[in-house]
């Protein structure tokens, strides 16, 4: 089996601290439990890349457990890297970020 690792872009840098920040401002908890669901959802995905089916383009999505918030990212095949390019609520409207690649 192909070993990938796991590369998050700024973009998506920036997506999860938006998250972790509207977290913290309800309960520290809860944004401390959110982190621990990304860690989660990364090492999914690092372990079954193509877990998840392409929904645009060649970015796949994935669920995060217990928040509405889905991990886009493709694949890298010649870098050997899954690339999370977005960490957005469940609920937008336009779900292509293929410019952020």
């Amino acid at each position: 089996m192909k070993k990938y690792k796991v590369v998050i872009t700024d973009f998506a840098k920036v997506d999860i601290k938006k998250a972790k920040e509207y977290y913290n401002d309800i309960n520290a908890n809860l944004a401390k439990q959110f982190l621990i669901r990304i860690r989660e959802a990364k090492s999914y995905i690092s372990q079954k890349p193509n877990g998840n089916a392409v929904i645009y383009q060649d970015v796949r999505m994935h669920l995060i457990k217990q928040f509405p918030y889905h991990l886009h990212y493709f694949l890298d095949e010649e870098r050997n890297q899954i690339v999370v390019i977005a960490v957005e609520f469940a609920k937008r409207e336009n779900l292509d970020f293929s410019e952020r690649k």
